[in-house]
């Protein structure tokens, strides 16, 4: 169990890292090395922590019942970006939350806002469904009507998706990405690649990482697809690093650093 709280606790940075950078999804994805037994379970595992992570605090209790892979879920640290409202904020007409239907009719729904009234919609609902709701007047008692919205709608950043992929192959069809980046030692300078990069003017990027013990490059060869078939170019963000192997919490940090301030330049 150990093990269990050490990985959770690596899970826990990476979606510190997603939030800070306004990463709107992660797909974790299989990379079928020999070194790693039980892939599936440990794909499921860091999936299942993202997607607990990801979920506002006062919905977490509806939509996930007692697992193995949460035990530690306590030491994973706060998000607190703008969809993880507390009770006294984002709770007047016209904000938005995120809602869990509590009960559904074919007259109405009820949802848990996370705030001393229930939403409730005319709309039916399916009962356990989680979607973002707009605030938009408080009735008698303690009810508060909403409407569902699109979380596009909301103009923030509202959080991250979490999707699981058989392959790299597959990771990067999910995604459905302009612009594909890859990350790799071996690649090319990544301050040499920028003009080509911002010249593409890709309206979404999606970056990939290799796993613990292979980068991309031996995945690539182990899924028998050439790597330039996969990604329009492959960099190196961290230059004569000076430890042997860089983890992939940390690359992820120093990848994401570097893109929010370059693309900006």
């Amino acid at each position: 169990m150990a093990d269990l709280r050490q990985k959770t606790f690596k899970v826990g940075l990476v979606g510190r890292a997603l939030a800070v950078f306004r990463v709107n999804g992660v797909v974790i994805y299989n990379d079928h090395d020999p070194n790693v037994q039980n892939q599936s379970s440990e794909l499921e595992l860091i999936a299942a922590l993202l997607e607990y992570m990801e979920t506002p605090q006062y919905l977490r209790k509806l939509l996930f019942r007692r697992r193995r892979e949460l035990r530690y879920a306590g030491i994973l640290p706060p998000l607190r970006t703008p969809h993880h409202a507390l009770a006294n904020e984002k709770n007047r007409e016209g904000d938005f939350r995120e809602a869990v239907v509590l009960h559904a009719d074919d007259r109405r729904s009820i949802l848990e806002l996370g705030l001393r009234e229930k939403g409730v919609t005319n709309i039916k609902l399916e009962v356990g469904q989680r979607l973002t709701v707009r605030l938009l007047r408080r009735l008698d008692g303690d009810k508060f009507l909403v409407v569902p919205s699109a979380r596009e709608e909301t103009g923030e950043y509202w959080g991250f998706k979490v999707l699981r992929a058989e392959n790299l192959r597959d990771a990067l069809s999910l995604v459905r990405a302009d612009y594909i980046l890859g990350t790799s030692r071996y690649g090319k300078n990544i301050y040499e690649s920028m003009s080509a990069i911002k010249g593409s003017n890709p309206k979404s990027m999606a970056i990939a990482f290799g796993g613990p013990f292979s980068g991309l490059y031996e995945i690539c060869k182990r899924q028998k697809v050439a790597p330039e078939k996969l990604f329009n170019v492959i960099v190196n963000t961290i230059p004569e690093q000076g430890a042997a192997t860089v983890r992939t919490e940390e690359a992820l940090l120093a990848t994401l650093a570097l893109i929010n301030v370059l693309l900006r330049e």
